[in-house]
């Protein structure tokens, strides 16, 4: 895998979202294929069966359950029991799965050793920094027969990790099982070198690897660290996610707190490079990732910052696929929203839609789960990876409002038009909250948006932005951190009024990072050349926004009758 470069990372990565399209005809919307009252670890077996895990308390012994479907997944077997797991040893998590090049399945588990976390649950859970009487180890059972007779399970880690995101095994026939580690590192014991002057939080990221099928395992003696943005509750560097490149390294995407995803790489799953930062943005959520039969990379991610949970938010879930070996990436297309993002978040516990634990089919398509909370979050689809190649998109008021992000706002209505068609307003009209709606497109590094608008008489004033990235409506501070901003309210040099209230315009906004520039049209004159505020490799969002404070209100708005977003390639 070539490195990743900040200025080509994300030049196709962000180059889908959801709306029509000049592939539509190929390659149909994610769509869903199943409702679990918990989210089950998904995968196919080599004669194409799907096996959906879960764990449950049967009789009062807790159980891995399964469930099957054909290739399609739209046909699920109730659940069966497929292993009973050891009594008194502690309360059990996961599992997560691999099955392996001969068929046989490998479950992996985490046990608390009647230390109280697996009872307790996420939300009462010690935080970090009195988490040392606690533990949940990593445990191993191997099926060489489909599920009928187990191996185990056996301990294979001793410690406490939160969470099992990945597992693969390498074309040298090597199981690689990453995860994150608690250390006794504190802002008061840093560590020495350049640790003492920073601090890279309670986890490291590592792995066990078995070159032997499972029965043995090894730990890597490389702790890879990241530092974090405080020194209370970041935990540093965890949650990692792996791949084989075809080069036949290892490569690892490392959840971090400061906005982006790390990575190192390993020539064989023992030795790790040091962590490193990459150009994909990132809230503090684990990604998931998984090769196409064609080769291709599909990569699953919440692109979200400035949220104070998870720094950065976890309402939406994107998707992105690589061509070159995780060179360059098209997509950074929404693939699920939180189907309760319009209410307040609950007061604790995991929410949001994250967590993506996808699977490569042999037919092309992915399936994945994602979610957290409660079971009307749980989310388990069908993906088209074409879909991830789409570069036109048109938003669709005739449908609602769904693909746009307008909670935590008032005033943000559809209305109808004269030409009896539906039409978005935007309008400050409840002191205390803001009048704000985002919308995602496919994403590159040139194309055009264009915006059929009005602006209401009585209107106080509204700014567009284009930006890589999501962030909830009501953001603050999205002006610091969009690539182009644009005032529709004034002329950018003489103060007059750029649009006349009551007529209709056709904004066009052209981009072109490569010449890090923006050209703003209003019906075909030029109004403006707006400069690009900071690196990036594609626009993938446009938010619309009124410029009045919290505390004031507007008699009339910002009516968006159209927009149509479409991206060039070479």
């Amino acid at each position: 895998m070539r490195r990743f470069h900040p200025r080509r990372v994300l030049i196709p990565v962000l180059s889908l979202l959801f709306g029509a399209s000049n592939l539509a005809d190929c390659a149909n919307p994610p769509k869903d294929v199943a409702e679990f009252p918990d989210k089950p670890v998904i995968r196919q077996r080599p004669d194409g069966e799907l096996l959906a895990f879960f764990m449950r308390t049967l009789d009062g012994t807790q159980t891995v359950t399964v469930s099957t479907s054909p290739e399609t997944a739209d046909n699920w077997s109730a659940e069966r029991p497929l292993l009973e797991l050891p009594k008194g040893i502690g309360g059990w998590g996961g599992p997560d799965c691999l099955i392996d090049k001969r068929g046989n399945i490998h479950l992996i588990f985490l046990n608390d050793a009647n230390t109280g976390v697996i009872p307790t649950g996420e939300e009462n859970r010690p935080r970090a920094g009195s988490l040392h009487s606690r533990r949940l180890d990593i445990w191993h059972a191997k099926s060489t027969d489909g599920g009928a007779t187990w191996k185990g399970p056996n301990k294979i880690w001793e410690g406490y990790t939160g969470a099992l995101n990945s597992i693969i095994e390498t074309s040298r026939g090597w199981i690689v099982l990453p995860f994150s580690c608690l250390t006794p590192r504190t802002w008061g014991n840093r560590g020495d070198g350049l640790d003492a002057f920073t601090f890279r939080g309670q986890f490291d990221s590592t792995v066990v690897y078995s070159e032997d099928g499972g029965e043995t395992w090894k730990q890597s003696p490389t702790p890879l660290k990241v530092a974090t943005p405080d020194i209370v509750s970041a935990y540093g560097a965890v949650e990692p996610v792996v791949l084989e490149p075809k080069d036949g390294r290892i490569w690892m995407l490392i959840r971090t707190q400061l906005g982006r995803f790390y990575e190192s790489f390993s020539k064989d799953g023992a030795e790790w490079s040091p962590p490193r930062p990459t150009a994909i943005l990132s809230s503090d959520s684990p990604g998931g990732i998984t090769r196409l039969p064609d080769g291709r990379i599909v990569l699953f991610w919440n692109n979200s910052l400035r949220f104070p949970y998870a720094y950065g938010g976890r309402q939406v879930l994107h998707a992105a696929i690589s061509e070159d070996e995780g060179r360059t990436w098209r997509g950074c297309r929404e693939v699920a929203r939180d189907p309760l993002r319009h209410e307040p978040p609950p007061p604790s516990g995991d929410h949001g839609t994250a967590y993506p634990f996808p699977t490569a089919l042999r037919n092309g398509k992915v399936i994945y789960t994602t979610g957290q909370g409660t079971s009307a979050r749980i989310l388990c689809r069908l993906l088209d990876p074409d879909w991830l190649l789409e570069t036109e998109q048109r938003a669709d008021f005739s449908v609602g409002l769904d693909d746009w992000s307008v909670f935590g706002t008032q005033g943000v209505e559809l209305i109808d038009t004269q030409d009896g068609n539906k039409a978005l307003r935007i309008r400050k009209v409840e002191p205390g909250w803001p009048a704000a709606a985002v919308w995602n497109f496919p994403s590159g590094p040139k194309g055009t948006l264009t915006v059929r608008l009005h602006l209401e008489p009585g209107n106080k004033g509204y700014v567009v932005g284009l930006t890589d990235h999501y962030s909830v409506p009501f953001d603050e501070e999205d002006l610091f951190h969009n690539l182009f901003n644009l005032d529709l309210t004034s002329g950018i040099s003489d103060g007059k009024p750029l649009l006349a209230e009551g007529k209709a315009y056709e904004l066009r906004l052209s981009w072109d990072l490569n010449r890090r520039e923006c050209r703003a049209e209003l019906d075909g004159v030029l109004i403006s050349t707006l400069l690009l505020r900071r690196e990036s490799g594609g626009v993938s969002y446009v938010r619309f926004r009124s410029v009045l404070n919290l505390d004031e209100r507007e008699e009339g708005g910002l009516v968006i009758e159209s927009v149509e977003a479409k991206l060039e390639f070479p």
